[in-house]
């Protein structure tokens, strides 16, 4: 599966990409919303995961703008804000699923599994 992680926080992507490329994906990352979009906008992936808060464009607005070029796109988000207003915005938006931080491999996995069922 090809999957698209988008994180500032360079340690939290790294962990991400080492983890889901063991597992075997085709994983590539972006640190900021907007270069994000733009490997989006040349090719599409069958996963983003992306953080919510980040400089510039948060996660829900990379997330709407990923879904106007592929609509049927899956996403999981992440977040270290998992207040009810936050899961109540990924909700509302689609997402397929949550991860808030810190979070283990295995926690990881099984959200992404989860997210493409």
């Amino acid at each position: 599966m090809r999957i698209l992680v988008v994180d500032d926080e360079a340690p939290i992507m790294a962990l991400c990409l080492k983890i889901l490329g063991r597992l075997g994906h085709d994983v590539e990352g972006a640190t900021r919303g907007e270069e994000a979009l733009s490997k989006l906008a040349s090719g599409p992936v069958d996963l983003l995961v992306v953080d919510y808060k980040m400089p510039g464009i948060n996660g829900f607005e990379v997330v709407r703008r990923a879904r106007s070029l592929h609509p049927k796109l899956r996403v999981v988000l992440i977040t270290g804000h998992g207040t009810r207003e936050v899961m109540g915005e990924a909700l509302d938006g689609g997402i397929n699923g949550i991860l808030v931080k810190p979070f283990t491999p295995d926690e990881l996995a099984s959200t992404i599994s989860a997210a493409v069922e």
